[in-house]
């Protein structure tokens, strides 16, 4: 049984099908897309609070 409840609590965390989120960055936004998104994502785990965003288009992302 608790595999399950894990695995419950885990797809609560991914969202339920809201789109993807990272520092106030979604897939709706201008120059983001769904891989630089998971680079944000990678960067935000990473270096928390300390996330710096790269002016270009697709936009970049890169620790402090």
């Amino acid at each position: 049984m608790r595999p399950l409840i894990l695995l419950f609590v885990l797809a609560g965390c991914a969202g339920g099908g809201d789109p993807t989120f990272c520092e106030g960055y979604t897939t709706d936004d201008a120059c983001i897309t769904q891989e630089n998104l998971a680079q944000c994502e990678e960067m935000a785990a990473e270096c928390p609070n300390g996330v710096v965003v790269l002016e270009s288009c697709p936009l970049q992302f890169a620790c402090e």
